[in-house]
């Protein structure tokens, strides 16, 4: 059993150094300017994704998608990250961008071979972004930054990829220093949101557009990726609670304007609104217990990563209330006029 990778293919060499066994089982041969080919249990097979696959689904099968829907949509990254040309990185990877508002990996909520491929695919393209662009991408850097951090130093040494670290700033006069900003989750401005009407998303099929009303003039616009998991059905007249103050953000060309809290089950497989109690209004204060009477954030400035740092902390407990575990494990219920919000059925559940 061999595999012969082409001196260019970046992303196959990265995977193939991912995996242990297969360099244990797999004798190896470079190849110029040809495409690679891989020899395994009786068969042949050609082209950097076909072997990707072969390779995850033989070594490590969580890579290759845990479920037939996520192995589709791996095949489907994989096709697009293999299209060349600067033109065609720049759309793939402003494709990535887009597509991770709200979202860690490509597909689901775990690492797949999918993201391993493509980071080897656009690493050199990153290498020539500037600065302002890599801000303005920051759903891709910061999943760029991932990946290179979650595979390991040798295995980028073995692709010949260089890891990239933020450049170091010249040094300056010694500043007064600024005054720690404590983040709370008081900050995130939390509301009770009332669904009034739902449609797919003209351009994405995983996309809903709802129109939300939140206690002010008009209803607000939000794109939610739950097609797969609720039906369009059970999205008719739901009251939900919505992140109200993050920065709005284009989702396939449609704005939205906040985001809808779901609990998302263990495994993956499951995932349900964030409700608030009976009686609740559309604009009521959702809050954290013991944070009672703290004003939120007018908007949720990117640099603070106000959100991502209490995300982290956000679960429902045992019996599906909804809540923030502080860093002494303490369990903040959230609630809304001292009644506590739930997922209908998943308990121990992640909420985003």
């Amino acid at each position: 059993m061999s595999v012969a990778i082409s001196s260019n293919d970046s992303a196959l060499k990265l995977l193939f150094a991912s995996l242990p066994e297969a360099q244990k089982d797999l004798s190896v041969d470079a190849v110029a300017d040809q495409i690679s080919q891989l020899t395994l249990d009786g068969q042949k097979v050609e082209g950097t994704n076909s072997i990707a696959q072969q390779l995850a689904a033989k070594y490590n099968k969580d890579l290759a998608g845990k479920t037939e829907t996520d192995q589709a949509e791996v095949s489907q990254w994989m096709t697009m990250s293999a299209r060349h040309g600067p033109t065609e990185r720049q759309a793939f990877s402003q494709t990535i961008n887009e597509h991770l508002n709200g979202k860690t990996y490509l597909v689901a909520n775990y690492l797949t071979v999918a993201d391993i491929v493509a980071f080897g695919n656009v690493h050199a393209y990153m290498e020539g972004l500037s600065a302002q662009k890599r801000f303005n991408w920051s759903n891709f850097s910061r999943w760029f930054d991932l990946v290179q951090h979650t595979v390991s130093a040798e295995a980028l040494a073995a692709a010949g990829l260089k890891l990239k670290e933020k450049k170091a700033k010249k040094e300056k006069k010694p500043q007064p220093p600024k005054a720690e900003v404590k983040i709370v989750p008081s900050m995130i401005d939390l509301r009770v949101g009332h669904i009034t009407d739902v449609k797919k998303h003209p351009d994405a099929d995983a996309l809903y557009v709802e129109q939300i009303e939140v206690g002010e003039e008009a209803p607000r616009t939000v794109v939610s990726g739950l097609v797969r998991f609720i039906p369009i059905e059970q999205m008719q007249n739901r009251d939900v609670v919505l992140v109200c103050n993050l920065k709005p953000a284009a989702m396939r060309g449609v704005k939205s304007f906040a985001m809808v809290l779901c609990g998302t089950s263990p495994d993956g497989n499951t995932v349900e609104f964030v409700e608030p109690p009976k009686g609740s209004k559309p604009g009521d204060r959702v809050y954290f217990e013991g944070f009672e009477g703290q004003e939120p954030e007018p908007l949720l400035k990117p640099k603070q990563k106000i959100f991502e740092t209490i995300q982290p902390g956000l679960f429902t407990n045992d019996d599906c209330e909804a809540g923030w575990y502080n860093e002494d494990k303490k369990f903040h219920k959230l609630l809304v006029n001292g009644q506590v919000c739930t997922t209908a059925t998943v308990a121990k559940a992640t909420l985003k």
